[in-house]
């Protein structure tokens, strides 16, 4: 269960917690080409992920991420399944989960499970750090969604 965290200079960084095997360094990708600051945690194992975040949403002191990106073409149970568990949880189901998947084959069971977004991954470290530039001012400058969950357990 490798994990890798990524610490930006800024305090207001982005939080993102990347569940996969990145093609390339995020590190370096980031610090040299992305224009907002953004905090990444890679982990490679989908339980080890779930355990991350099902204990940060237990404790109000843990760091817990402000977005999930799910990359599909990695050893889990399954994408699919880590994806529901985490919609399906009421204190993680407001987290934002944006899905990376190359073959492009589950945008329909993405969305009806509740992924907030399915991409395409970029093949190029360019096109890495202009995905997470989006991202980024997009959840950080556009998207409002809910401070804390409906629900005291789950």
């Amino acid at each position: 269960m490798p994990q890798t965290t990524i610490q930006s200079q800024e305090t207001d960084a982005l939080s993102v917690l990347f569940i996969g095997s990145p093609p390339i360094d995020l590190q370096a990708a980031c610090a040299s080409a992305c224009e907002q600051a953004v905090d990444i945690e890679v982990v490679s194992d989908g339980r080890a992920a779930l355990h991350r975040l099902t204990d940060a949403s237990a404790s109000p002191d843990a760091d817990s991420p402000d977005l999930v990106l799910l990359q599909f073409d990695f050893e889990l149970p399954d994408g699919m399944t880590l994806l529901h568990a985490l919609k399906s949880s009421p204190r993680l189901s407001t987290l934002p989960v944006v899905v990376l998947d190359p073959d492009a084959t589950g945008v329909d069971m993405t969305y009806k499970v509740g992924g907030n977004a399915y991409i395409q991954p970029p093949e190029s470290t360019d096109g890495f750090t202009d995905l997470i530039d989006s991202i980024a001012s997009f959840w950080v400058g556009h998207a409002q969604y809910p401070g804390e969950s409906l629900y005291s357990n789950g």
